[in-house]
């Protein structure tokens, strides 16, 4: 049965995610810092089927930790998903330093380390798939969230090169676009319920998007459309445009 590591496990796309792939008989590596949280996910995967969840205490952001804590494996996984994230409020971020480097470390720079430590791992096996979640916020800065966004689009830049790297490798690398859902992150933000996804069906889709090892995905299709407009808005005009 394979080995499957859910990074972010305690997030409502991460308890998803991993339910899918319980359903699916994997056995699963849970991670997160809510051990709380991580003992009541893992016990609803361990209901479903016969696969076997181990939940761990991982922090992003403690970088020195990283080694050893997937050394920590008996069984290396062969499946990533990377679902941790992080955005609480733009001006927050700007007025606040801390704020300012936990949107950094946590959806980039954390990241990063992480993905560094298992990739060179999968390529010395010539196996495995690493499934990450970006965001549509990473593709031209808007006012309103350009610190996370210029942190998501660091790390979709690091998995375009790291693919190309690894593609000989038999090693797949999935980004995933991933526009508005309705998780705990997003609470509080002004969401089109026409453009966003419940938890559970942004999952699914991102599971399928991971075993089918596709490059670049756009999780739900009218972004790739809405993005490519606002990505030919000449600059002299996009600077102009209120918050939107």
């Amino acid at each position: 049965m394979k080995q499957a590591l859910v990074i972010g496990g305690t997030s409502d796309i991460g308890r998803e995610i991993a339910l899918g792939l319980a359903k699916r008989g994997f056995n699963l590596y849970l991670t997160g810092r809510n051990l709380e949280l991580l003992a009541e996910f893992k016990n609803e995967c361990d209901k479903i089927g016969k696969s076997k969840t181990a939940s761990i205490f991982l922090d992003v952001t403690d970088f020195k930790s990283h080694i050893s804590f997937y050394d920590s494996f008996e069984t290396k996984p062969s499946l990533v998903f990377i679902c941790a994230g992080y955005y609480e409020d733009q001006k927050a971020a700007r007025e606040n330093q801390d704020e300012l480097l936990r949107t950094i470390q946590v959806n980039y720079s954390g990241l990063l380390s992480l993905i560094n430590i298992i990739s060179n791992d999968f390529e010395n096996r010539k196996e495995g798939s690493i499934i990450v979640l970006s965001s549509v916020a990473g593709e031209r800065g808007r006012q309103l969230n350009y610190i996370y966004g210029s942190a998501k689009a660091g790390l979709t830049v690091y998995l375009s090169g790291l693919r190309n790297r690894l593609s000989k490798s038999n090693v797949s690398i999935t980004t995933i676009l991933l526009g508005p859902v309705y998780t705990k992150m997003s609470a509080g933000h002004n969401l089109l319920p026409i453009l966003t996804l419940k938890p559970k069906v942004a999952a699914e889709k991102i599971i399928r998007a991971g075993l089918a090892k596709k490059n670049s995905v756009y999780i739900y299709w009218p972004w790739r459309y809405i993005m490519l407009i606002i990505k030919l808005i000449p600059e002299f005009l996009f600077k102009r445009l209120p918050p939107f």
